[in-house]
């Protein structure tokens, strides 16, 4: 279901890798200070590859400027992260394709 998350239907395709099977979970949250709301926090987790995970990459943004969504906020930063972090050691692509599961949003 986490890799659901990241497909073109989900709702962070932002963090899609080509050629890696990703895994992860959308996070926004409203922040409260003294029974006030104060401001976002947007988060990201996820991991990769999917079907033999070896790293995890969590993305929190406080106080996001353009927007405020994990989706849209945490998920390109999740996605440049994590392909920067599998070329530098040099974890190969994914050779499976994801199961289909149908997810209703």
């Amino acid at each position: 279901m986490l890799e659901s998350v990241v497909s073109k239907e989900g709702t962070a395709p932002a963090a899609q890798i080509p050629g890696y099977r990703v895994a992860g979970k959308t996070g926004t949250a409203n922040r409260v200070d003294g029974g006030k709301y104060k401001g976002y926090t947007a988060s990201f987790i996820g991991f990769a590859p999917a079907e033999d995970p070896k790293l995890v990459v969590a993305v929190m943004i406080h106080n996001p400027v353009n927007g405020h969504f994990g989706s849209t906020v945490s998920g390109p930063v999740f996605r440049k992260v994590m392909m920067y972090a599998l070329a530098q050691q040099k974890i190969p692509p994914s050779t499976t394709k994801r199961p289909k599961m149908k997810v209703d949003w």
